[in-house]
């Protein structure tokens, strides 16, 4: 093959890739964006967008540096930059440091505070934790990382239906609701970022869904109700294969 650069015959196409990224200090597009169809690198050969079209990228995404606003710190005045979609900017960073260092010493770092064990689910490390904690919440775990090694375990699992494609799910979910929240149906751009994705219940006209359990009448049984649910679900999950196609 040659060489699109510098025309030198190469015999294949993985030995000219890697001549123009050794020679030519630059690697070759793989990708083809199915946004625009412009052609992109991706060193793990992956993503099906480019930068310009990924939708979690740029202003679709919370972090995005563009999203940042300024204001004026309520305590010193002072102006500083902030996400709002984090929460309202208040108080600047100086002074929500010189809070953490004014309240001081947690009290149970330095006071004999009754403690009891207890046993990772995720690992079996014994770990000792507060008795108020303790009794307040579950304590299942020794650390973070073992939580998300559960959840991990949990996501992997052949049961979840959005196994490794949630951000595909989400993104066509987005695409058919016109990225409209189908709760109130305010839009993207009226709020700054994508609506949550939510389960709804539009495509459906049952008078049997709309009632509560309750008030279901003996013409109308919990089972018959149930049923009609459980078409829905098979309905969607249709539409779904449908759209991958």
């Amino acid at each position: 093959m040659e060489c699109p650069t510098c025309g030198h015959e190469l015999e294949t196409e993985r030995g000219m890739r890697q001549h123009h990224t050794k020679v030519h200090d630059e690697p070759l597009p793989n990708r083809t964006c199915k946004g625009c169809g412009r052609e992109f690198y991706d060193p793990k050969s992956r993503r099906s967008y480019c930068d310009s079209c990924n939708p979690n990228a740029g202003e679709h995404n919370g972090n995005w540096k563009g999203a940042k606003e300024t204001t004026d710190c309520k305590l010193c005045g002072s102006t500083f930059s902030y996400y709002p979609s984090d929460k309202d900017g208040v108080y600047c960073p100086s002074c929500v440091e010189a809070a953490d260092e004014f309240l001081g010493t947690p009290y149970y770092e330095y006071h004999d505070i009754e403690r009891v064990k207890r046993v990772c689910e995720q690992c079996g490390r014994i770990s000792t934790v507060l008795k108020s904690k303790a009794e307040r919440d579950p304590v299942r775990f020794c650390s973070q990382n073992c939580l998300r090694l559960w959840l991990t375990d949990l996501w992997d699992s052949n049961g979840n239906r959005y196994n490794g494609r949630w951000r595909t799910v989400r993104r066509k979910s987005l695409e058919r609701d016109n990225h409209t929240c189908q709760e109130c149906g305010i839009s993207r751009d009226e709020i700054g970022h994508e609506p949550d994705v939510i389960t709804s219940n539009r495509y459906v006209n049952s008078t049997i869904l709309s009632l509560p359990t309750r008030s279901i009448t003996s013409s109308v049984s919990v089972e018959a109700a149930t049923d009609t649910r459980n078409s829905i679900e098979s309905v969607d999950s249709l539409r779904l294969r449908r759209s991958k196609q």
